[in-house]
């Protein structure tokens, strides 16, 4: 009887250590996310558009650990694709389209409970985003397709808010700003769901 009580006691503090550790912001977590990517290039010609924005989709994968009773210190990696929008121009004979691929990055957070069930955190790191161009040439000897992709590594930083909606999932808001350099930046403004284990 001793080993089934101790037994029971056992789970009961584990189960109850898991959700604490969930509504806390500690320990592992996944989670998908949504919302607004634009991208911004300036080539210095007036003719070409130097915005392209639309639709990304991606999740991300996360561990935070407990750094006093409100601070927490994490890492996150995250990948995302553009769903829709692209940048489409003709020039000449030549029609042109040019949209992204992947984007991936790999952050440190840092932040603050507020409350019980809301955090509030900055984030900054690393990114490497695919960026793709498809040139249509219509010559006197026919048509000429070119494909061009282009591999830009820029850091990212970025602010956002967690909050509990149970004791294991949550909802967040995230915006992120990434510099690639050479004139080329980006900024993200998105939503998502997350479980916490």
């Amino acid at each position: 009887m001793r080993t089934v009580l101790f037994l029971l006691a056992s789970v009961s503090a584990l189960s109850f250590a898991q959700q604490a550790a969930a509504q806390d912001f500690t320990g592992p977590r996944v989670e998908v996310n949504a919302g607004y990517d634009s991208s911004n290039a300036d080539d210095g010609v007036p003719a070409t558009p130097n915005k392209l924005d639309g639709v990304r989709v991606g999740g991300a994968i996360g561990y935070d650990v407990a750094l006093g009773e409100r601070f927490r210190v994490g890492v996150e990696a995250d990948a995302g694709f553009l769903v829709s929008g692209d940048n489409r121009y003709t020039s000449g004979a030549g029609a042109y389209r040019i949209t992204t691929g992947r984007d991936l990055g790999l952050s440190l957070r840092a932040g603050a409970k507020v409350g019980d069930k809301t955090f509030l955190y900055a984030k900054g790191g690393w990114t490497n985003s695919q960026y793709r161009a498809r040139a249509t040439i219509v010559g006197t000897t026919g048509t000429t397709k070119t494909d061009v992709r282009s591999n830009e590594d820029g850091w990212r930083i970025g602010a956002g808010v967690e909050h509990m909606l149970t004791d294991k999932i949550y909802a967040k808001a995230e915006y992120r700003y990434t510099d690639y350099g050479n004139d080329v930046s980006r900024h993200q403004a998105l939503v998502g769901v997350g479980y916490r284990f």
